[in-house]
């Protein structure tokens, strides 16, 4: 396992004690979407391994064994497969092009083979061109793009949203929050599994959505840290659950919010809903002395990116899906 400039690499499982050092070099990699070592934990322990494969490896060189990288194979949660897979690869920037990425790819790789895998994936943030070239030397190419959108929200005129709120409640739409229905509707839990999996189904992916189980769907967003239940808006019609929009808190940027899905089902789409669901959340956010919501949404996805435009995002960078078909 030789690099480009002569450094030996060392590739290990991944043990617990690890996750500083994750953290810390993805941090470096990705500033502004730090995550911290007990949010990369707390995901590793609820994932259901009995269904989707995960390995990580740690890149180690030198006498002392110092950790240089990481990277991973795994399944997709919403886009299950069980030959088609993710991997994802973070190496210390001081340490780049040494060839380290190339060895944990043949790892990787390796482990693809024996897998029998037929596609696999991988994401690269588009002005990280090393990274773009990395993959398509290796056979990947573009499959899709999502673009990231950022607001301020004390920027957004909410005065012009109103009608949007008004349009939906003569539909006989409402607006609720998470913590209001965990109150007085003793089924919330299921129906907002309900129509998180109904919405999610439209969103684009790279390949047919695949629905989480209803335990694995509660461990990740029920059970997260960063979980806002007065961020997290529900449209309804009577009992049904018609709509959802949620943002989650970032534990290492406490003035800024990460905007999840946003959806609506289609029978009660073009009725203003998705937006009176996000200028909700928006008012959420300056009530709250939030200053910053990021968002990402595909470039396929023409009717959310022009709600989002309206409501005053302001589209950034974009994340490319790169695809490689082995069989």
């Amino acid at each position: 396992m030789l690099g480009q400039n002569t450094l030996r690499v060392k590739l290990q499982e991944f043990e617990p004690g690890q996750y500083q050092r994750l953290a810390d070099i993805y941090n470096s990699l990705y500033p502004g979407y730090d995550r911290s070592a007990a949010e990369w934990k707390l995901d590793d322990d609820h994932l259901d391994r009995s269904k989707y494969h995960f390995q990580r490896y740690t890149a180690t060189a030198g006498a002392s064994d110092q950790i240089l990288a990481f990277g991973q194979v795994s399944h997709g949660l919403s886009t299950f497969h069980p030959k088609k897979f993710w991997v994802d690869m973070w190496v210390d920037p001081k340490y780049q092009k040494q060839g380290i990425g190339g060895a944990i790819y043949d790892k990787l790789y390796g482990d693809l083979t024996g897998l029998g895998a037929v596609t696999v994936w991988g994401m690269v943030r588009e002005d990280k061109h090393d990274s773009e070239r990395f993959l398509s030397k290796r056979g990947f190419a573009q499959k899709m793009t999502a673009w990231e959108s950022h607001v301020d929200p004390a920027q957004v005129d909410l005065s012009r949203f109103e009608k949007y709120s008004e349009k939906a409640a003569d539909n006989g739409v409402t607006i609720s929050t998470l913590a209001e229905e965990m109150q007085k509707d003793p089924e919330w839990e299921k129906k907002l599994y309900d129509i998180v999996m109904t919405v999610a189904a439209d969103m684009p992916m790279p390949i047919a959505f695949t629905p989480l189980s209803f335990e694995q769907w509660q461990a990740f967003e029920m059970k997260s840290t960063n979980l806002l239940l007065e961020g997290y808006m529900i449209a309804k019609k009577g009992p049904e659950y018609v709509g959802v929009s949620v943002v989650w808190k970032h534990e290492k940027k406490p003035g800024n919010l990460w905007q999840g899905n946003t959806g609506v089902r289609r029978a009660y789409r073009g009725k203003g809903i998705a937006i009176a669901l996000k200028a909700r959340i928006i008012e959420y956010a300056r009530k709250n002395n939030y200053s910053f919501i990021r968002t990402f949404n595909d470039s396929s996805n023409a009717a959310m990116l022009e709600i989002n435009t309206r409501l005053g995002f302001k589209r950034e960078v974009g994340w490319i899906t790169f695809e490689k078909n082995i069989a």
